[in-house]
C-alpha cells in the first residue's frame, strides 16, 4: 500500500496560495467545483494586493463573499501568516460559514483557544460579539489566560459588525440598574442646563427627547461617575462584559440619558482594546453596501487610503432583479391602510416579508400575519420561510441585516416606516448628523440592507414596496439617492421611470404593474436586466471629518489634547454647515479639558451652525418672531422656493402628517412637525425650548401681533391634564410676556389627549387644547390644502390666500382645531 498521507505531508510546503489554484486543489462537494466569474475577479484583484494590511472588498448581495473570504484566509494560512479568523455577524451566519467551509473542503473550528486554530491548521470562525467586547479573548488584558492571537482576519457583512462594535465598546445602563438614579442625581443640575423639560421626563420616567450631560460636567465629575459605575461591573451585573474597554477611556466619552437608559459612548470605539485585531498582519473587510466607508476608519481604525480603493468586480450590476415601488410617490392620495390591504392580498400567493422599525409599528399587520418575529425568534421565522411550503405574510421587527431570504422565501419585501434610532446615543447622533434631506447615513445604510434581504443572487427577483411618505421621498430626493450603492441607484432610477408612467394611477393599476414583475412579464425582465448593464463600481469614500475624528481621538487618548483640538479644527473648517457644527462641538470638548473658556467660545460657534449641539454655559440669545408679510404671501414665497414639483410638495406634507401623532415614542418628531406645519402655512414658527432651553415647545406668530404659545404633550397617557404640564404652559406664558411687546396677544395652547384637569392643576387662563380629534382635523385640512396646492398654484399668493381660508388654515380660523379646557378630575 502506498502511504499517500506521507506524500501529502512531504509536499506541505508547496501548498498553493494563488486563489484560483488553491480552489482547484480543494476537495469540494458537488456544485462547488468552479468559482463564479465575480468571485474569480475579486480573488484575482485581492491576490495582487495581498500584502496590504487593510483591504475592503465590495460585492453585491449574493456575490459569494463568504467563499471569497474563506479562500483568502486559507491562502494566507498556506503562506504561513496565520492564525486566520473569519468573523460573521451572528451565530446563525456562523453556522452558514461552517457549512460553506465543509462543502469547500476547508478546515474550520469555533474554538480559538484550541490547537487547530493556534497552529494554523484550521480557520477560526466566530461571531462579531466574540471578537468585540470588553472581555474579548483577543485582548492582552484577558485575565485568565493568554489572548487568542490573530494573524489575518476577514470581517464579513462589515456593516453589521460595525453595529456590534458600537454596542459592545460602549456602556448602556438600564433604568432598573442600581447606578442609573445615582448618576441622574449626580448630573441633574447639568442636565437642566440643556433641557429642563427633558430632564423632568427622564426623572419621571416619561418618554421624551434624549438629554446629554454637557461635556464640561462630564469632565469635572467623571471620577465620581466611575465610582458609581464600578459597583455594577460584577460577573452577574449589566456592565460586566462592556466595562473593561470603556473604563480605559471614560473621560473621552459622551453620556446621554433617556427615561429608560443611560448610554456612555466613547468619541470613537476603543477598538485598540481588541489587541489581536489591532496587531493582525492583514484585515479584510467584506461588505455589500456601505453608505459611507468612513466608518471603517472611525470604528475599526482602518487605513483611509485602503478604504478609498476597495476591490470590486468589474461591474456593480451583478445583483438580483428588484422592482422598487413607492405607491405614495406615484399617487400621494393613497393611504397606508389601503396599500397594506393590497399587500396582504398578494401575500396569499407570494411569500411576503415586512420589515418594520418597532414592535408598535408591527401592530398594523399583526391581524393578518402568519408570523410576527422579534430578535428572539427571527431565526425560526427565516427557517420557515426558507422551507418549501407557502408561509404568507411575515413581519420582522427591527431586523434589516443578517438574514437571507432567497427565491420563493421572499417574493415581496415591504419596508414599512423609516428605520429609527432607539438608544439615547443613536437618537442624539442622528439629530447631530442628519443631512438637509432629513435622513442620516445610518438610515440609508439600513434601508439598503433591508432591500437586499429578498434577492440573494443575480438570478433572484422580488418586488420591494416602500411604504410611508418619508421612504417614498427617498426615490425622488437626489440628496439621498446618490448615497445608495450604484446598482440600487439604477434600480431606483428605473422605478422612477416606471412611476412616471403610472402618475396618479389608482392602487389597483399599481398592483397590476407589480404583478407583471411577479409573474415574470418578459418585457419587464428584459428592462430590469438592461438597467443593470455596465454599472461602474463606486470608489470608496472617506471624509476628512472621519479621518480627523479618529486621529484626534488617538491623540487625546495619548494625552495630546492640543493636537486633538487642532486636528478637529482643520476638518471643521472644510465641512458643510451641519457637519461643521458637530465637529466644532467635538473640538470644544477636547479644548475644555485644558481650557474651559476656550471650549465655551468654540461651542458658541458650533451652536450657530447646528442647533442640535450642546447648549453653552452662557446661554443663547432668543430671536423674537416677526411677521411682516401677510400669511398667504409668506406661504407662497416659501413653497415656491422649496418645491419644484407637485409630487415633492405632496410627499413632504405627508411626511409632516406622519409625525403629527399622539405617540410617546415620537415626541421629538411631533414637536418638529408642528414647527414645520406653522412654516408651511405661512406663519412664523419656532421651537424655543429646543433652541434656547427656555420657553414653550412651539411658538407660532399668526400676524397682527397674535401668537400661539404651544406645549405639546403628545406622549402623555393620563386621562386628565396634570399639574406639571399645566405649570409648564403657565411658565411659557410668563416667558412670552417677558420677551414680547405687552400689546401682543398670546393664546396658551396645549396638545393633549384630555380636556379636563386634575384637581391639583390650576388651569391657565383662556387656554385652548388640541385633542386627538383636533389634531386629526388639522392633518386632514393640511392634506386637503396640499392637494389643492398641487394643482400648480403653490407659488401664487392670490391663489394660496383663498385656499388657506377655505381649509381653515388662515390665522383667523386656526382656533377651530382647538377646544376649551373644561372639567376637573380628582
Amino acid at each position: 500500500m502506498v502511504d499517500f498521507g506521507a506524500m501529502l505531508a512531504s509536499d506541505a510546503d508547496d501548498a498553493p496560495i494563488e486563489p484560483r489554484e488553491l480552489h482547484s486543489q480543494l476537495t469540494k462537494a458537488p456544485g462547488y467545483g468552479y468559482l463564479r466569474d465575480v468571485q474569480g475577479q475579486v480573488l484575482s484583484k485581492w491576490h495582487e494586493r495581498r500584502d496590504e494590511r487593510d483591504i475592503v472588498i465590495k460585492v453585491n448581495t449574493g456575490g459569494g463573499k463568504t467563499i471569497d473570504g474563506l479562500i483568502i484566509l486559507q491562502s494566507y494560512l498556506n503562506a504561513g501568516e496565520g492564525p486566520a479568523l473569519f468573523v460573521a455577524p451572528s451565530d446563525y451566519l456562523v453556522g452558514q460559514v461552517l457549512a460553506e467551509a465543509q462543502k469547500l473542503g476547508i478546515e474550520v473550528t469555533t474554538n480559538v483557544d484550541g490547537a487547530a486554530y493556534l497552529n494554523s491548521e484550521a480557520i477560526g470562525v466566530v461571531n462579531a460579539h466574540k471578537l468585540v467586547n470588553g472581555r474579548t479573548v483577543f485582548s492582552s488584558r484577558r485575565p485568565t489566560r493568554p489572548r487568542a492571537p490573530i494573524g489575518v482576519v476577514v470581517v464579513d457583512d462589515v456593516h453589521a459588525a460595525l453595529a456590534t462594535t458600537r454596542e459592545k465598546l460602549s456602556l448602556t445602563v438600564p433604568r432598573k440598574n442600581a447606578a442609573f438614579m445615582p448618576l441622574l442625581d449626580l448630573f441633574a443640575e447639568d442636565l437642566k442646563t440643556q433641557s429642563s423639560d427633558s430632564y423632568l421626563d427622564v426623572r419621571d420616567d416619561r418618554r421624551g427627547a434624549p438629554v446629554r450631560v454637557p461635556f464640561w460636567a462630564w469632565r469635572s465629575k467623571v471620577e465620581q461617575a466611575r465610582e458609581i459605575l464600578r459597583k455594577e461591573t460584577g460577573e452577574k451585573q449589566d456592565l460586566f462584559y462592556d466595562w473593561p474597554a470603556v473604563a480605559e477611556v471614560l473621560p473621552l466619552c459622551r453620556a446621554v440619558f433617556s427615561n429608560h437608559e443611560l448610554t456612555i459612548t466613547p468619541h470613537c470605539p476603543p477598538i485598540d482594546h481588541v489587541t489581536s485585531f489591532m496587531e493582525a498582519k492583514h484585515r479584510v473587510f467584506l461588505t455589500a453596501t456601505l453608505a459611507d466607508d468612513s466608518v471603517l476608519v472611525t470604528d475599526f481604525g482602518a487605513s483611509p487610503a485602503s478604504v478609498q480603493s476597495p476591490i470590486t468586480p468589474l461591474s456593480a450590476g451583478d445583483i438580483g432583479e428588484r422592482m422598487i415601488v413607492a405607491p405614495q410617490e406615484i399617487n400621494p392620495a393613497l393611504t397606508a391602510e389601503a396599500i397594506r390591504a393590497e399587500i396582504i392580498s398578494l401575500s396569499k400567493t407570494f411569500n411576503t416579508v415586512v420589515l418594520v422599525p418597532s414592535a408598535s409599528w408591527a401592530e398594523a399587520w399583526r391581524a393578518h400575519a402568519a408570523i410576527v418575529a422579534t430578535k428572539d425568534d427571527i431565526d425560526e421565522a427565516v427557517k420557515k420561510l426558507r422551507g418549501k411550503k407557502h408561509v404568507g405574510l411575515v413581519v420582522l421587527v427591527n431586523r434589516y441585516d443578517g438574514i437571507d431570504l432567497p427565491d420563493d422565501a421572499c417574493r415581496i419585501l415591504v419596508l414599512d416606516g423609516l428605520p429609527e434610532a432607539f438608544s439615547p446615543e443613536e437618537r442624539l447622533s442622528s439629530s447631530l448628523a442628519r443631512a438637509s434631506s432629513g435622513i442620516d447615513d445610518r438610515q440609508v445604510q439600513r434601508i439598503e440592507q433591508g432591500m437586499g434581504r429578498g434577492v440573494r443572487s443575480n438570478e433572484d427577483h422580488c418586488v420591494v414596496f416602500l411604504l410611508g411618505p418619508r421612504l417614498a421621498q427617498l426615490t425622488v430626493d437626489p440628496r439621498t439617492v446618490t448615497r445608495f450603492s450604484p446598482a440600487t441607484q439604477q434600480q431606483l432610477k428605473l422605478s422612477r421611470q416606471v412611476a412616471a408612467n403610472m402618475d396618479n394611477l389608482p392602487l389597483s393599476k399599481i398592483v397590476d404593474t407589480v404583478k407583471q414583475a411577479l409573474t415574470r412579464d418578459k418585457n419587464w425582465v428584459e428592462l430590469a436586466l438592461k438597467a443593470l448593464r455596465n454599472i461602474a463600481p463606486a470608489p470608496g469614500h472617506v471624509s476628512d471629518a472621519a479621518v480627523a475624528e479618529r486621529e484626534a481621538y488617538v491623540l487625546a487618548h495619548n494625552a495630546d489634547l492640543a493636537g486633538a483640538r487642532d486636528r478637529i479644527a482643520t476638518a471643521a473648517a472644510a465641512a458643510d454647515e451641519t457637519s461643521s457644527g458637530r465637529l466644532l462641538e467635538l473640538q470644544a470638548t477636547y479644548a475644555d479639558m485644558t481650557s474651559p473658556e476656550l471650549g465655551q467660545q468654540i461651542l458658541t460657534q458650533a451652536r450657530a451652525k447646528n442647533t442640535n449641539v450642546t447648549k453653552p454655559l452662557a446661554g443663547l440669545t432668543f430671536v423674537a418672531l416677526e411677521t411682516h408679510s401677510p400669511q398667504a404671501v409668506a406661504c407662497a414665497a416659501r413653497l415656491g422656493q422649496k418645491y419644484s414639483t407637485a409630487a415633492a410638495l405632496r410627499l413632504d406634507v405627508e411626511s409632516i402628517i406622519e409625525d403629527l401623532a399622539f405617540d410617546e415614542y415620537r415626541v421629538e418628531q411631533t414637536e418638529e412637525a408642528l414647527r414645520r406645519v406653522g412654516e408651511f402655512i405661512g406663519l412664523g414658527s419656532q421651537r424655543p425650548e429646543h433652541d434656547t432651553n427656555t420657553g414653550p415647545d412651539n411658538l407660532w406668530a399668526l400676524g397682527n401681533n397674535e401668537f400661539w404659545v404651544i406645549e405639546a404633550k403628545t406622549g402623555a397617557k393620563s386621562t386628565a391634564i396634570g399639574k406639571r404640564d399645566m405649570s409648564q404652559l403657565a411658565s411659557s406664558m410668563l416667558w412670552f410676556g417677558q420677551r414680547y411687546d405687552p400689546a401682543a396677544r398670546a393664546v396658551p395652547i396645549m396638545v393633549h389627549r384630555a380636556v379636563a384637569a386634575y384637581s391639583d392643576a390650576t388651569p391657565v387662563t383662556d387656554m385652548k387644547i388640541i385633542t386627538e380629534r383636533g389634531l386629526g382635523e388639522l392633518t386632514a385640512a393640511l392634506r386637503a390644502f396640499a392637494i389643492a396646492l398641487a394643482e400648480g398654484v403653490w407659488a401664487d399668493p392670490e391663489a394660496v390666500a383663498p385656499l388657506l381660508e377655505g381649509h381653515g388654515l388662515s390665522s383667523r380660523k386656526l382656533s377651530s382645531f382647538t377646544t376649551a379646557q373644561r372639567g376637573i378630575k380628582n
